[in-house]
């Protein structure tokens, strides 16, 4: 039996990029806060040789408030009983305390108004995002996770991308990056996420309605099912390396622009550069996607993590602008090939009936990867007091070994085994189903299935 062909209807490639239409605006307000709004905002109130200390604070407290937000919020959506689902309401208050966050942001004047105001937003977006991130195991037939995957992280790529540059550009207009074009910033992004947010509650809701968990290929809700931790240990491990280093440059790329690069406005050649590297990857993510779905997702991820660590050496030998954004082109391919792949990695070792709680435990090891970059601001001045340049140095170094050592985590897990163990658990969840006798359909291979077109 195939894939029923409401599911199919429900989602089609435009049901998927509805779906992701939170991460658009949720993502995009998250990296324009991060890479652009408040580095410009640090440069104002930070002793000019202590700003790479006071922005890896900012960000290393932050991502430890993330941390804790993301494992509770996903153990309560995953037991929430509601008239709108167990994620729906979580989206809905989500998106109202980020708006407050985001006010908050533009009338903090000093450095510990700044700070509390981005450990409000931080859990903000926690309550929002952490089930969002459920989403696709929650609804998606199993047979499309690449594809589905490849489409979150297009609408992600595209809202980070498109609001660093528009970040970068409204705020470049002002020296100070304060006043009016501070305002318009956060309320663009404020606005967008009010919008989206309403979009993907719209679109889970009739997601809900037309399909049941066994429906999708998926084993049925287990209240008591365990997190398979032995078998995702190497990927978590993973996917903090990488993160570090995808993190590193976008929390440092406008001090390096500015310090190594020599550029006069380096809010404005961030926000460009971004959206060329932006296009890269987003033309990238969803062939990744569709590859997984036929070779397997660990050949997809480590091409990737390769090409990203190739990229990053580059950098060290990059002395003008047009050579910085070449090599960023290349770097967004490949990080686009390893973000696409990977996430459709992580589904299939999700959990049926704790998949908000496991995201969460996803979630933590991709905020530990972006600690571990936050971390490193101290060391980078450290080293630049010493010798200018030497701290960016070891940073693009650091980088390229953590997407080496990333890569190398994956060759232990055996998805095989896990695609298996998923196929079996359904099975035996449709034994246990006597008001629906249909079989649960999984590909014979599941790393090698065509999907179902659209």
């Amino acid at each position: 039996m195939t894939t029923p062909a409401s599911i199919i209807r429900q989602w089609s490639n435009l049901g998927f990029l509805r779906l992701a239409a939170f991460g658009f605006g949720i993502t995009g307000l998250f990296l324009a806060l991060d890479t652009v709004i408040l580095p410009v905002l640090v440069l104002q109130i930070a002793p000019e040789g202590l700003k790479n200390t006071y922005l890896g604070v900012l960000g290393f407290a932050g991502l430890a408030m993330t941390g804790l937000a993301q494992v509770l919020v996903g153990g309560f959506s995953d037991h929430t009983h509601s008239r709108w689902g167990r994620r729906v309401p979580y989206l809905l208050v989500g998106c109202v305390l980020a708006c407050v966050g985001i006010a908050s942001i533009g009338l903090a004047h000093n450095y510990w108004a700044l700070l509390g105001a981005w450990l409000f937003l931080q859990v903000a977006i926690n309550v929002g995002y952490v089930p969002y991130q459920a989403l696709i195991r929650d609804l998606v037939p199993a047979r499309r996770i690449g594809v589905a995957s490849s489409l979150k992280v297009l609408a992600e790529s595209v809202g980070g991308v498109g609001f660093i540059f528009i970040s970068g550009t409204l705020l470049g207009f002002q020296a100070t990056g304060g006043g009016t074009g501070l305002w318009l910033t956060l309320g663009i992004l404020a606005g967008t996420l009010v919008v989206v947010t309403l979009i993907t509650t719209a679109t889970v809701r009739g997601g809900e309605k037309a399909v049941e968990h066994r429906d999708t290929g998926w084993p049925r809700w287990q209240p008591r099912a365990s997190l398979k931790l032995p078998q995702i240990s190497w990927l978590l491990v993973s996917r903090m390396l990488m993160i570090t280093a995808i993190t590193c440059f976008q929390t440092y790329g406008l001090f390096f622009l500015r310090d190594v690069v020599g550029l006069d406005n380096p809010a404005q050649a961030l926000g460009h550069m971004v959206l060329a590297v932006g296009a890269a990857l987003v033309l990238t993510v969803f062939p990744a996607g569709w590859l997984s779905d036929r070779i397997g997702r660990k050949p997809v991820v480590m091409a990737g993590a390769l090409g990203a660590a190739l990229s990053t050496a580059g950098l060290l030998t990059a002395d003008n602008a047009n050579e910085v954004l070449v090599i960023g082109i290349v770097m967004g391919m490949s990080v686009g090939a390893l973000l696409s792949a990977g996430w459709a990695l992580v589904n299939d070792l999700g959990t049926t009936g704790r998949e908000a709680q496991y995201m969460g435990i996803v979630a933590l090891s991709t905020a530990a990867g972006a600690l571990l970059a936050k971390a490193l601001g101290p060391v980078v001045d450290l080293l630049n007091h010493a010798s200018p340049g030497s701290g960016y140095t070891a940073l693009l170094i650091g980088c390229g070994v953590f997407l080496l050592a990333g890569s190398a985590m994956l060759i232990p897990l055996d998805t095989r085994r896990i695609l298996r163990d998923n196929r079996a658990a359904a099975e035996a969840s449709q034994d246990l189903s006597r008001s629906d006798p249909a079989p649960i359909e999984h590909p014979e291979h599941p790393e090698n299935s065509s999907g179902t077109r659209t």
